[in-house]
């Protein structure tokens, strides 16, 4: 039954989406904006437009500090 639920769940997201030709990447990769930096290890994105994130834009993201 919990399968089933999720097939189900998974379809109404997939749905949803209002990309007309969508294309899964994955790996993390950022993407910058004004001063806003977004980072994910998936991206949905457009085949016709491109993904507007790359790995370089992610030397920007602040660094951890270690302990």
């Amino acid at each position: 039954m919990k399968s089933i639920a999720i097939i189900i769940l998974s379809f109404f997201i997939v749905s949803a989406c209002s990309i007309k030709e969508p294309r899964v990447s994955f790996g993390k990769k950022c993407s910058m904006t004004d001063d806003n930096i977004t980072y994910s290890y998936v991206w949905i994105y457009d085949k016709n437009t491109g993904l507007p994130a790359d790995e370089e834009q992610c030397a920007a993201l602040p660094k951890k500090e270690e302990k």
